[in-house]
């Protein structure tokens, strides 16, 4: 089972406008905008490493939702997207 985590979240600089946010990354100078979701994608990679089910399972309760095959699908495409953005890495199966 994949798992990721946020292993430099302590360095993005993250700012909050209204319900969406932006977080700079110092490594790739790059700034990207995040909706409350995707930040808290960050927040809960950052605490523990996470599987997509276990993410998903989180994300339903923090945002009262009723997760379903298409909600699992949209946070998988999120991960893919932030580990090739360098926001999160993939744990290595070793560990």
């Amino acid at each position: 089972m994949n798992s990721w985590y946020s292993s430099r979240f302590s360095l993005l600089r993250i700012e909050s406008w209204e319900s969406e946010f932006t977080v700079f990354q110092p490594e790739s100078e790059k700034t990207h905008f995040l909706n409350e979701m995707g930040l808290q994608i960050l927040v809960m990679l950052d605490q523990s490493p996470t599987s997509l089910e276990v993410l998903c399972r989180k994300l339903s309760e923090y945002f009262t939702l009723q997760p379903d095959a298409q909600f699992l699908r949209q946070v998988a495409q999120i991960l893919q997207r932030y580990e090739a953005l360098g926001l999160i890495e993939r744990v290595k199966e070793s560990e």
